[in-house]
Parts: C-alpha cells; structure tokens; sequence
C-alpha cells in the first residue's frame, strides 16, 4: 500500500497535462505515491500523452464512459485506492518538489490534525516553468520578499490565512491541493454529487470541521502555484450565477449550525 494517492480528474486536459506529469513525478516522495488520473470521457486524447508515463509503476490510468463530473471522479478515484493519504491534484497547477512529503511529514507528527493545508501563489497564466518555482523558494526563504509583494499587490496568494471555523465560512480554505487523511471518510462521507456541481468541496470541507469537528492545521508556506483558469468550472463567467448561489447555500446552512452549537 503505498502512502498517499494523488487523484486528478482529466476532461479537456491536453495543454496543460505533459507539464503537471512531469512536476509530479518529480514529488521527492513519488515512490511512495500512487497517481489516480481518471479520464471523465473527455473528448481531447489525454490517453497519448500519459502513455510514455505509464512505465511508472505507480501511475493509473481508466477512462470512463460518461463523465459525472470533477467530484463523481474524486468519489471514484477515493473509493477504488488504497493509502493512508489522499491529496487531490489539478493538471494547470504546479507543486515544489516537496511539497506532497512536507504535508504528510505534519500530519505524520501530529496525529490528532485530519488536514493538512498551505500557501498558493494565484497565476492567470500556467507557471510551469523551473524559473517559477525557483520564485517560489526565493519567497520562501525571504519573509521579507513575500511581505512586500502581498503588501503592494504584486502577487495574490491562496488561502490568506490560518484555520477557525469561522474562517472556513468565509472562504474554502483548503481549496488548492491540501491532503487529508482517508478515514474522515468513514465519519464524514464522500462528496456531495447529489447536490453541488461546483461547490462540493466547500460543503465538504465545512462538514468535516463544523458537523464533524475534524481539525486542520495551515502550514504558512508556499508550496505551489494555483492557477486561476478563466475557463475553470468554478470561474467561468457562464457560472457565476450558479456558483455564488450554490456558495450562498453552502454557506448558510453551515453557519446555521455553526451558531447553534
């Protein structure tokens, strides 16, 4: 069994594919990973691209014959692995190179913290490049770097801060690739399909710490680059209205219960 599974859902994810494999199989801990991608009937030809990546043991690829969306694939990939960790990954995103063992190295420590979340820098374009994750060593070891570029409004970084409950109804905090601990599930259920297109891991997350009172612990650094895709389900502009409604319901139906406890 190995440590962690990786899931990343694949739908129209060409462009941006070759890149993300090649970042992740550079985690300093990827022996010890196992690589979920799940192809939800996307009409591109993932499948070429991720053949040569395939002579990785550890790699796995299926394709389904609809798609039930970013989240149905999230249930599949959790439901059909097996790790003591779970970390889902975006194929336009990018990570240090260690980042995955960084995360687990906390929760590994502190074994009453459910997950583990950390810094992103926000990008409108895809930040591939070793030059932009070499930035995001310079701003690591400089406080002083990272202070100044948040304070002028250079850089825009995800989440702003660390974890109350009171923060997690504000915003998603663990938005971007955080890792959790596969037993929440037993407690907590798998996400929410029924009932959410694009706001599913928000109602999940506010679940676990408000029904279900699962702690997380914020690790203050930057460990990735989010990009913030204009076309992505949860922003493009066709779907605001429905994305905000759905924020909306998530959001007070969770604090219903937050202030009656």
């Amino acid at each position: 069994m190995k440590k962690i599974s990786i899931i990343t859902s694949l739908y129209k994810a060409e462009k941006h594919l070759k890149g993300f494999l090649e970042n992740i199989v550079q985690q300093t801990i990827f022996d010890d990973c196992e690589l979920f991608l799940l192809d939800g009937n996307s009409p591109e030809n993932e499948y070429d691209i991720i053949k040569p990546f395939l002579s990785y043991d550890n790699i796995r690829y299926e394709r389904l014959e609809e798609d039930p969306g970013i989240y149905g694939c999230w249930n599949y990939m959790i439901e059909n692995s097996d790790s003591n960790y779970i970390t889902n990954a975006n194929v336009d995103d990018r990570l240090v190179d260690d980042c995955i063992e960084r995360h687990i190295e906390i929760l590994d420590r502190f074994s009453t913290f459910d997950v583990s979340y950390c810094l992103n820098i926000v990008s409108d374009t895809t930040l591939s490049s070793d030059n932009s994750l070499a930035f995001i060593e310079e701003v690591n070891s400089n406080p002083d770097m990272f202070d100044r570029l948040i304070k002028t409004g250079q850089q825009r970084v995800f989440p702003t801060g660390p974890f109350s409950k009171r923060s997690m109804l504000e915003t998603n905090l663990p938005h971007n690739h955080p890792v959790w601990r596969r037993s929440i599930h037993k407690d907590c259920g798998m996400f929410d399909t029924e009932n959410y297109i694009s706001g599913s891991d928000y109602d999940f997350w506010l679940r676990c710490c408000i029904e279900f009172d699962k702690r997380f612990i914020f690790i203050p650094e930057v460990f990735g680059i989010y990009h913030d895709n204009p076309e992505g389900m949860s922003t493009k502009k066709e779907n605001m209205d429905r994305n905000m409604n759905e924020f909306r319901n998530i959001n007070d139906k969770y604090r219903s219960i937050y202030y009656e406890v």
